[in-house]
């Protein structure tokens, strides 16, 4: 199995959360490619919303990833949200890195009204963050910004596996009062972050095996 780790940039006048931890998964990148059993790659997008689709095509035919996990900010959010439901809507409340906001349209005009995730026993992986003690969930509510249009057009890849993984602020961003942390919002460490990305992987491999050793 392959895997591609996404996150995106700036974005609402500060530093992105996902950017952040891309940087300390990247950091471990051998460990995570032991972890998985594979090949395991990393790419940043702009908060563009008109140049999002071509750099998520070019990154998947430079890669050529089986599985995707997608990496977002939801600030307010308080824990971690894996999203099931991706829908045909761009309706930008906070303006993209080109300042691009508002009711901008379908993601794809020919494609329908929504897709799910097909990241294998997406349940079954929240289950095991949980019993690890982390704040996890599943979501049917990605948002109307790049992370559900993002989500949206990788479901649209016939055979690829993939989940969008949105993540809580960081403590660091509240300390430095970025307009994302006002009023008080939610943190989650980074190592909680890493920690349930590797316990992702580790039970989505677990899994496949089992799957290939039933078959």
């Amino acid at each position: 199995m392959s895997l591609l780790i996404t996150a995106f940039g700036a974005f609402d006048c500060g530093w992105n959360c996902s950017e952040r931890l891309l940087d300390a998964l990247e950091d471990e990148r051998e460990a995570l490619a032991a972890l998985w059993g594979g090949p395991v790659a990393f790419v940043r997008f702009a908060v563009d919303t008109e140049a999002v689709a071509g750099r998520l095509r070019a990154a998947l035919a430079a890669h050529r990833p089986t599985h995707l996990l997608l990496m977002g900010q939801a600030a307010g959010r308080a824990g971690l949200l894996f999203e099931r439901i991706a829908r045909n809507d761009r309706d930008l409340r906070a303006p993209d890195a080109c300042g691009r906001c508002g009711a901008l349209g379908p993601v794809d005009p020919a494609g329908p009204e929504t897709r799910v995730a097909t990241w294998p026993d997406l349940a079954g992986a929240v289950a095991r963050l949980a019993s690890e003690g982390l704040p996890v969930a599943l979501s049917d509510d990605a948002g109307r910004h790049l992370c559900n249009q993002t989500l949206y057009l990788a479901l649209g890849v016939e055979g690829l596996n993939a989940v969008f993984l949105h993540l809580p602020l960081l403590p660091e961003q509240a300390a430095e009062g970025l307009p994302a942390a006002q009023g008080g919002r939610p943190t989650l460490p980074l190592d909680d972050m890493r920690r349930a990305v590797r316990a992702l992987l580790l039970h989505s491999r677990r899994s496949a095996a089992a799957s290939a050793a039933e078959s």
